[in-house]
């Protein structure tokens, strides 16, 4: 008597198992990614990561405003990946002292998202909270 598991329709579908199994494994990844993930709120591109939040000087959030007067309080991670830098460094108004500050815009659709701030050895972003969701 022939053996279930060597029927030629069991092989195949145990074949295609095994071949199904990296798309499925991809898939729940990019699903806890998602969980995971801190996203633009104008395009839904990925941003940063939960796990990219840090602390500047014993908080992570900090409330600031520009020559303008207009306010920003801002998450600080980091890494964002989902941004692209522009500009030149720049002193003027900074606001995490020794830090020169640069525009950190969405790397999808190029909205303004915060600041990427660098001193020597040391650099994280400054994302602007409402303009990210997660």
């Amino acid at each position: 008597m022939e053996q279930v598991n060597s029927h030629p329709l069991f092989l195949r579908a145990d074949s295609q198992e095994r071949q199904n199994r990296p798309a499925r494994k991809a898939q729940q990844e990019r699903a806890v990614e998602a969980l995971e993930a801190i996203f633009c709120l104008a395009c839904g591109g990925v941003v940063t990561a939960r796990d990219q939040k840090i602390q500047i000087s014993g908080s992570h959030t900090h409330t600031f405003f520009n020559p303008a007067g207009i306010v920003f309080e801002l998450g600080c991670f980091q890494e964002a990946p989902g941004c692209q830098v522009v500009g030149s460094p720049s002193s003027e108004f900074a606001w995490f002292p020794v830090h020169l500050w640069r525009i950190a815009l969405c790397r999808r659709c190029r909205t303004h998202l915060g600041w990427l701030f660098a001193m020597e050895g040391n650099s994280f972003y400054g994302l602007i909270l409402k303009k990210l969701c997660e």
